[in-house]
């Protein structure tokens, strides 16, 4: 399943070690190519990788809730995977937040309008509980920065 290139067949045909190295990622490419065709897309789209532990199946995936949906697609899991003559025992998703992708979620940068602000100073001059009037002003202090 690698890209064919000469360079890289010599260096193959050379160590050993990378050759078996590189027939193990195939493997277990192959392994990751079975288990998306029996999940339906939204979740086959986010299995990162495979692994073995015994004969435990371990499933990448960057979210709970994919890891959630591979707990319920098990049966289809373990059935596509015999059916291929790969003999797994349970499926195990693994969350690695790591593998999430994308920019991280930014924070919204909410400012309170001039209008508010000075609603809510008069507000505060009006208010008899300590507490309260506290809290105003701490408030405005933040959105006056």
């Amino acid at each position: 399943m690698y890209h064919k290139n000469p360079s890289f067949d010599r260096l193959l045909h050379r160590d050993f070690q990378l050759k078996r190295l590189v027939q193990q990622v195939d493997t277990l490419n192959q392994i990751l190519d079975i288990v998306r065709g029996a999940l339906p897309p939204e979740v086959a789209n986010v299995c990162q990788g495979v692994a073995w532990a015994g004969t435990e199946l371990m499933i990448a995936v960057p979210f709970s809730a994919a890891g959630t949906r591979l707990r319920q697609a098990a049966p289809d899991i373990l059935r596509a995977l015999d059916a291929a003559g790969w003999h797994a025992t349970a499926i195990k998703p693994k969350v690695q937040v790591a593998l999430q992708h994308g920019n991280p979620i930014q924070t919204k940068n909410l400012q309170i309008p001039e209008a508010a602000q000075t609603a809510i100073d008069e507000l505060s001059q009006k208010v008899d509980d300590p507490a309260l009037k506290a809290a105003l002003a701490s408030l405005l202090k933040h959105h006056r920065r």
